[in-house]
C-alpha cells in the first residue's frame, strides 16, 4: 500500500511537471534572444523537480545508495535551473568560470553522497551540506529579481515575493524537520512530494506573471513610441504628456515645453528621396536625445516636427535649452546613403504657469515656432 501510495505522488508530481512544460510553451516568446532561452530552463526546472521526486522513490524501492545520490545532484540540478531561468529572464548568462563552478559543485554534492555512503559523513552533515548547497543558487535567484525590482514591474514584485517566501520558509522549516523528526522513507518521500508541488505550481504562476507583464509593459512602450525614431509618438501626447503636466502643476514643478520643427525638410525628401530623409530625422532626434536630460521627454509630433518637455525647467533654463539644440544641430553634419546634410531647426519655447492648461500651452509654443520660422528660421524664440 505504501509503495502504491508513493508511485500514486510520483506519477502526479510528473503530471504537474509535464502541465507545467506544456504551459511554458504558451507563454509569449520574448524578441531578445537570451531571454528567449528562459522558457527552456523553466522547462528544465521542472523536470528537475519531478526527478527529484524520481529519486526519493527508487530510495523508498530499496536502492538507497543510487537514489540517494540522484535526489542529492538532481535537488541542486533543479536550484540551478531555476537559478538560470532568472538569470535568462533579465537577458544575462554565465560565463565560462561560472559554468565551471556549478559543475564542480554538483561535482560536489555527488561526492558528498559517496562519503556518505562510505561512513565518512553523517547524516545530519550530508543533509546540512545538500540544504546550504540548493539554498545558494535559489538565493543568488532572488537576489538577481530584487536588483531589477527598480523597474516597478509588477511581474517582477510577484516573482520576488513568491520565491522569496517560499526559499525562507524552507529555509526555515526544514532543518528543524531533519533534526527533531524521525520520520521515515514514506514521511520523506510525502514532504518532498508537497514541498516540490508547491514551488512547482507558484514558480509556474509567477513566471507566467512576470512573462505576461513584461509583454503588456514592451506593447505598452511600443503603444507610445514612435518606431522610426525612437522618441514618443502622438498617442503619448494625447495620453501622458497631460497627465505629466498636471502632476508637474499640482507638486508646483516649473515645467517648459519646446517645439521643434527641421527647416526645409521636405526639399531634403524631394531632393533625396524619403529614404534619406528618415535617416536624417533618426540621426536629428540621435543629437537631440543626446543633449537632453534624463527627465526632458522628446516627442515626434508627426513628420519633422517635435515637442521637448522639460520638468525643472523655467523659461531661461527651457530658452537656454534651445539654443544649446539649435546651435548643434547646425554645426554637425549628417551622413546618410552617401550625401552629407547640413539640418537646422527652429524653436518656440513656453515656460508653463500654475493656471495654464497644457494644450493650450503647446499651441502657444507652436505659435512661437511658427514666428521663429517665419522671422527668418534657425532660431529660438520664447514667449
Amino acid at each position: 500500500m505504501d509503495y502504491d501510495y508513493v508511485v500514486a505522488q510520483t506519477l502526479l508530481l510528473g503530471i504537474v511537471a509535464l502541465i507545467g512544460v506544456v504551459f511554458t510553451f504558451s507563454l509569449p516568446v520574448p524578441n531578445h534572444k537570451t531571454k528567449a532561452s528562459s522558457g527552456v530552463f523553466a522547462r528544465l526546472f521542472l523536470a528537475a523537480c519531478w526527478l527529484v521526486e524520481v529519486f526519493q522513490t527508487v530510495r523508498f524501492s530499496g536502492y538507497e545508495d543510487i537514489g540517494r545520490m540522484g535526489f542529492y545532484v538532481m535537488s541542486l540540478s533543479a536550484a540551478y535551473m531555476l537559478m538560470m531561468t532568472i538569470v535568462k529572464r533579465y537577458g544575462h548568462s554565465l560565463n565560462r568560470q561560472q559554468i565551471m563552478l556549478v559543475l564542480l559543485h554538483l561535482v560536489g554534492v555527488a561526492l558528498c553522497s559517496l562519503l556518505l555512503q562510505a561512513g565518512y559523513l553523517s547524516q545530519w552533515t550530508a543533509n546540512t551540506v545538500i540544504l546550504l548547497s540548493v539554498a545558494f543558487p535559489v538565493w543568488q535567484a532572488i537576489r538577481r529579481v530584487k536588483y531589477y525590482l527598480a523597474t516597478n514591474s509588477l511581474g517582477d514584485k510577484v516573482l520576488y515575493a513568491v520565491l522569496s517566501t517560499v526559499f525562507y520558509t524552507l529555509l526555515a522549516i526544514l532543518p528543524i524537520y531533519l533534526i527533531f523528526f524521525d520520520a521515515s522513507i514514506v514521511h520523506h518521500h510525502s514532504l518532498t512530494f508537497a514541498i516540490l508541488l508547491v514551488f512547482m505550481l507558484v514558480f509556474m504562476l509567477s513566471f507566467a506573471v512576470s512573462v505576461l507583464h513584461s509583454l503588456v509593459n514592451r506593447l505598452h512602450t511600443q503603444v507610445h513610441t514612435d518606431p522610426l525614431t525612437g522618441a514618443k509618438n502622438r498617442h503619448f501626447f494625447y495620453e501622458i504628456a497631460p497627465k505629466l503636466s498636471a502632476h508637474a502643476l499640482r507638486n508646483n514643478e516649473i515645467l517648459s515645453v519646446v517645439a521643434c520643427d527641421i527647416d526645409h525638410f521636405k526639399a531634403i525628401n524631394d531632393k533625396h528621396g524619403h529614404v534619406v530623409g528618415d535617416i536624417a530625422l533618426k540621426r536629428f532626434c540621435k543629437i537631440i536625445k543626446d543633449e537632453l536630460r534624463a527627465e526632458d521627454t522628446l516627442i515626434r509630433m508627426g513628420g519633422e516636427e517635435f515637442l521637448v518637455l522639460s520638468p525643472h525647467c523655467d523659461r531661461n533654463q527651457a530658452t537656454e535649452l534651445a539654443e544649446r539644440l539649435r546651435k548643434v544641430i547646425s554645426e554637425t553634419e549628417i551622413e546618410a546613403k552617401g550625401v552629407n546634410l547640413m539640418l537646422t531647426a527652429s524653436f518656440g519655447v513656453i515656460e508653463m504657469t500654475h493656471n495654464s492648461e497644457f494644450f493650450s500651452s503647446v499651441k502657444e509654443a507652436d505659435q512661437a515656432l511658427y514666428n521663429a520660422k517665419a522671422a527668418g528660421r534657425n532660431q529660438v524664440i520664447t514667449v
